[in-house]
């Protein structure tokens, strides 16, 4: 019982303070006319029963190419519904570069969170502002990335009803995508809220320091 809590805080931790946990949506466009979805699963890497395991956040999106360098996504956590948090997002990816060998393409991504709890039915938004670079490699353009994820917290008061000292959550986040004729793959590896303290946290966070945590994701994705 006391683990099954330990897990439920840390999804509720997850949630409304490392909100920016998501793995990245799209990191490059579909290319106009095409469409993409989704699942994702993993989270915020926490030191639970003598081992390292990633918090369990599934997520799902679908993304669609208005144009071959302008991309549009949704996307719901899961995890957080079955908690009683309504989770959503929705934002653009758009390319300002292609990739010419080893100089990547870059793209930015403006994004919205929104978030509506069933116990106070308090509604919550986040504007979230990323940009990434990308490098395709191989024949069937397989790709790999880094890049900076932006959550921003404009509220007076945390989680916690205390006052909301940090309004910037930055992200830095790397990944690899195989990419095949139906499917793709992907692994992300995320330092999340690197000027987070983790300290007063009840919960035992993997960090290279005393702030924000590790995370760890994969991705599976179906083309149309």
């Amino acid at each position: 019982m006391k683990q099954e809590k330990t897990i439920q805080y840390c999804i509720l931790f997850s949630v409304f303070v490392l909100g920016s946990c998501a793995p990245a949506r799209y990191v490059r466009p579909l290319g106009k006319g095409k469409t993409e979805v989704t699942a994702t699963f993993g989270g915020p890497l926490i030191n639970y029963s003598g081992n390292t395991i990633p918090v369990p956040l599934l997520g799902f999106a679908a993304g669609h190419g208005f144009t071959d360098d302008l991309t549009g996504f949704a996307g719901l956590h899961a995890t957080s519904l079955a908690f009683g948090v309504l989770q959503v997002d929705a934002g653009v990816v758009k390319r300002l570069r292609k990739p010419d060998k080893w100089i990547p393409g870059v793209s930015i991504s403006p994004v919205v969170n929104m978030m509506l709890d069933k116990w106070e039915g308090k509604f919550s938004l986040f504007p979230q502002a990323d940009a990434n670079a990308y490098w395709n490699y191989g024949k069937k353009k397989h790709f790999c990335y880094l890049g900076l994820s932006n959550w921003f917290d404009l509220h007076k008061t945390g989680a916690d009803d205390e006052p909301q000292r940090t309004h910037w959550l930055p992200v830095l986040q790397a990944g690899n995508t195989l990419v095949g004729k139906k499917w793709e793959y992907t692994l992300e590896v995320k330092y999340i809220a690197a000027n987070y303290s983790n300290q007063s946290i009840v919960v035992s966070y993997v960090s290279p320091g005393s702030n924000g945590a590790l995370g760890l994701y994969i991705g599976v994705t179906r083309k149309f």
